[in-house]
């Protein structure tokens, strides 16, 4: 606010604006229609914190230098979050009283041991169960051995994605814009840190998000040899593995599970499903897919004004990239944009199996698309973004074709 009255700022909105709030409204009504008046006030709390995330971040950030900064900050907490996994997966193993009131939270109680069992005994809490995993910084802890962090990070696949998209992507950027030994050191080191957290969390999403991350700018920069040395370290990658055997058999049944209640939930309400964060209400278990999540809840109506935010956002880095191919001067714009564009290919291949549409780190990135947007603006004033009829019927038939033939057809292949 002191920015724009100083008019260090302009008030001029990103492209992406006019479909948020459209959403933002939509879900309003919704939850004033559907959500129990308990529980209202909360859910439009929630969605209100990560919405002016989005809006801040989208136009508090109008200069390159400024985005640099965010961008900074941004990759220093998500490597601090990447050595607190890794120290975690490294740190011996301890007794955690679980928290029945909170699931998947726990307290480690100090004593050390090998196995669950070793957990009970004089020592322990009358009546508490307790699991035996690795307990790090900050009272952090695994769960079934998979390094994770806390609040919104708690999930081990969450963490994964948030240290690809958000650290080593731009760690890439900086790399490439500093260039230079140390720098090439120091970002080799840094992909390798979190290459080595993503194995600890045993996300198999996780490492397809690292993939891509790294292929888009292997493709980038090297071509097809860059393509070719992307497969041939993505075979390496893949096998070192996330989790097998009868436990991760177990894991996608019941994500296929999940889904396919998320499609009934749509076929029972296809104008405004049944309420933002309704469906484990629905169905014992969280969608573990954003679009299923979104269908599910929020109809065919909040699907599409969704995904139109998700498309708006990948076109700018995307439109940047293209018609600043030549522009003079235009290096970091090029480089940031590059940045952007893999995170959003690995994020989107994350919240397949994700519950992500609400989450912190999918609007932070909302609002970077839009920062990046504004901080081109201000450099070439003609420069924009459109989201036009053309856009909104691709998103359209994108959705279309997801309810109606993409979902239904992959889940009678699996049996559901």
């Amino acid at each position: 606010m002191v920015d724009l009255k100083l008019r260090l700022l302009r008030p001029s909105a990103v492209p992406s604006v006019p479909i948020a709030v459209l959403f933002l409204v939509w879900l309003v009504a919704v939850d004033a229609a559907i959500t129990p008046p308990d529980t209202l006030v909360q859910r439009l709390i929630e969605i209100s914190v990560v919405f002016l995330l989005y809006i801040i971040t989208a136009h508090a950030v109008q200069g390159f230098r400024t985005l640099q900064l965010v961008a900074a900050t941004t990759m220093l907490a998500c490597l601090f979050l990447t050595s607190v996994g890794v120290h975690q997966g490294l740190a011996p193993l301890g007794c955690v009283m679980l928290d029945e009131a909170h699931p998947g939270e726990g307290l480690p109680d100090g004593r050390g041991c090998v196995i669950s069992d070793d957990c009970y005994g004089a020592d322990a809490e009358p009546g508490a169960e307790y699991e035996c995993e690795h307990v790090g910084l900050f009272g952090t802890t695994s769960v079934e051995g998979r390094v994770r962090y806390r609040g919104e990070l708690q999930d081990p696949n969450e963490l994964a994605v948030t240290i690809c998209i958000g650290g080593m992507s731009f760690v890439l950027a900086f790399a490439t814009r500093r260039r230079g030994v140390r720098a090439t050191v120091g970002g080799a080191a840094a992909v390798l840190l979190v290459f080595w957290c993503i194995v600890m969390t045993q996300s198999r999403g996780g490492q397809l998000v690292f993939l891509a991350v790294l292929g888009i700018f292997f493709a980038r920069k090297l071509g097809w040899k860059g393509i070719v040395a992307g497969a041939a370290f993505g075979l390496v990658v893949m096998s070192l593995g996330g989790r097998s055997g009868e436990t991760a058999n177990e894991s996608t049944e019941l994500r296929y599970e999940a889904w396919r209640a998320g499609l009934d939930m749509f076929h029972s309400s296809p104008l405004y499903g049944v309420g933002h964060r309704m469906f484990s209400l629905h169905h014992d278990l969280t969608a573990h897919n954003s679009y299923v999540l979104v269908m599910g809840e929020l109809g065919f109506v909040g699907m599409v004004l969704w995904l139109s935010m998700i498309y708006i956002s990948i076109k700018i880095p995307w439109q940047a990239m293209r018609d600043l191919r030549h522009e003079p001067g235009a290096e970091v714009a090029r480089a940031w944009a590059l940045a952007l564009l893999a995170s959003w290919v690995g994020l989107c291949i994350q919240m397949m199996f994700l519950s992500f549409a609400y989450h912190t780190v999918l609007w932070l990135f909302l609002g970077l698309s839009g920062a990046l947007y504004s901080s081109i603006r201000r450099h070439k004033p003609d420069w924009t973004v459109q989201f036009g009829l053309r856009d909104l019927a691709i998103v359209a038939a994108i959705c279309v074709a997801f309810v109606t033939v993409i979902l239904p057809v992959f889940l009678r292949l699996k049996g559901f």
